[in-house]
């Protein structure tokens, strides 16, 4: 029962995670920017595109969802299971982002998506690797 509940509720957590300003732009070259990679990385949460997407993730990507007092730890499969099973579906909220620091290997921005009666913040870098830049750790927390 435990796990189902963590389930759901880290499912649900996902689900809010879009929002509906999202650039649309989606990238699958390797030598995408930082930029492409993160509207890509975007695009598949709120519009459910995921052109591209998997190309915009690293391999040893990290995902971080605060529930609670609890961390929840994931990675790129997990993610993209999700993703796919939510394909094509388009979030309603409004978001901001605020890049937190940049040089020429590694992108940090803050994204906040804002829904009727909750916010998601999640904070996105993006690093260049040698297949080029990737998205390889989100941090997301809710208020």
């Amino acid at each position: 029962m435990k796990t189902l509940k963590a389930t759901m509720i880290g499912l649900a957590l996902v689900a809010v995670c879009g929002f509906a300003n999202a650039s649309t732009k989606t990238t699958t070259d390797v030598n995408a920017t930082k930029q492409e990679v993160l509207d890509t990385y975007m695009n598949a949460l709120v519009h459910g595109n995921l052109e591209g997407i998997s190309n915009a993730i690293a391999d040893n990507a990290r995902f971080y969802v605060v529930q609670g007092v609890r961390v929840r730890t994931t990675d790129k499969k997990d993610v993209l299971d999700y993703l796919k099973s939510n394909a094509h579906i388009d979030q309603n909220c409004a978001f901001t982002g605020t890049v937190l620091s940049q040089d020429d290997n590694t992108l940090v921005e803050k994204v906040e998506m804002k829904f009727k009666e909750i916010t998601r913040t999640d904070v996105v870098t993006a690093q260049r690797t040698d297949d080029g830049w990737k998205i390889t750790k989100v941090e997301t927390s809710f208020k």
